[in-house]
């Protein structure tokens, strides 16, 4: 790594159809300190656009291992063309280096099948506890605003509530009880996610059109 002082984003995991979480550090030629996190929903050299999350453990120790390990390796392999024991010891860093790149923080089945199916409605392949309140609330308006238009000003709640629902409403019940449920964690609102998740398994809705989601945020390196 060349010597950097400002910050630069490392750690990235948990990808997903182009989108993942990244933290951005506090560099003086080697990582020192996690700053923030973002789930990134695009990049360009030394900038990310996305949204804010928590500071998130798994990207942090992912930042630090592949840099520190990669470093070590170098260091060790180097020294052990004079003796065995360095040499053995850049092997096992290598080694480390290869697992936290290739393996750690890899999305399992499971995470990726249940992002596919909100991002496939949204665009934005991330659940929605991942957000902070603000963003989530933000996206929850505009998948009911667009409920509202699409369904002549039909209450999705109530919708959700009924004995029969048309295949076409769906996907959107699904989102916004995904989101509802995120933003109000109770029984009820569980019960109505449950039900929405049961009907869009059921209809087994795929839709591949990334739809754009808005109030994105952009963040640089320094």
């Amino acid at each position: 790594m060349a010597f950097i002082i400002g910050t630069i984003f490392l750690g990235k995991v948990h990808e997903v159809k182009d989108q993942w979480i990244e933290t951005k550090f506090i560099i003086i030629g080697v990582p020192l300190m996690p700053v923030a996190s973002m789930l990134v929903t695009s990049s360009a050299f030394r900038g990310r656009k996305g949204f804010s999350v928590p500071l998130h453990q798994t990207s942090i120790i992912a930042g630090y291992a592949r840099v520190y390990a990669a470093i070590l390796a170098v260091v060790f392999l180097f020294l052990g063309t004079r003796s065995g024991g360095a040499l053995l010891t850049g092997i096992l860093f290598l080694a480390v280096w290869i697992y936290f790149f290739f393996v750690f923080g890899q999305e399992k089945n499971e995470g990726v099948e249940s992002r596919n199916k909100i991002g496939n409605i949204t665009g934005l392949f991330a659940p929605p506890e991942w957000l902070d309140s603000y963003d989530a609330y933000a996206i929850y308006e505009k998948i009911e605003k667009k409920y509202t238009l699409l369904f002549m000003g039909s209450d999705w709640l109530n919708d959700l509530q009924q004995g029969e629902i048309p295949r076409e409403k769906i996907p959107l019940l699904y989102a916004l009880s995904r989101y509802n449920y995120a933003l109000g964690p109770t029984d009820e609102n569980r019960e109505l996610f449950e039900k929405a998740d049961g009907l869009y398994i059921e209809a087994d809705h795929v839709n591949p059109k990334r739809r754009e989601t808005n109030g994105v945020r952009s963040q640089t390196e320094d």
